[in-house]
């Protein structure tokens, strides 16, 4: 084994946000052309709109607790007369 190497040449590996994961699911017929047309139409493959669509989904989903103090916010407000 050598005392020293040489990474100056070495690539970065990938993050675990860059790691794409295989795994086989169903979908229905419909969901699965609903798919593929909207990747077409976005200049994607389906697998690569699903991933975004999914990730934009995911991203804009409000916690339980963001949905909670909403709602105590308009309750509030409807027993204040503001």
């Amino acid at each position: 084994m050598k005392k020293n190497y040489d990474f100056s040449k070495g690539k970065k590996g990938k993050t675990a946000k860059e790691i794409k994961v295989s795994k086989t699911f169903r979908l229905d017929v419909d969901i699965l052309e609903w798919l593929e047309e909207q990747g077409e139409a976005e200049g994607m493959g389906y697998q690569t709109y699903l991933n975004w669509f999914l990730r934009k989904v995911m991203l804009e989903r409000e916690s339980v607790e963001e949905r909670l103090e909403k709602l105590e916010k308009k309750v509030f407000q409807k027993k204040t007369g503001s």
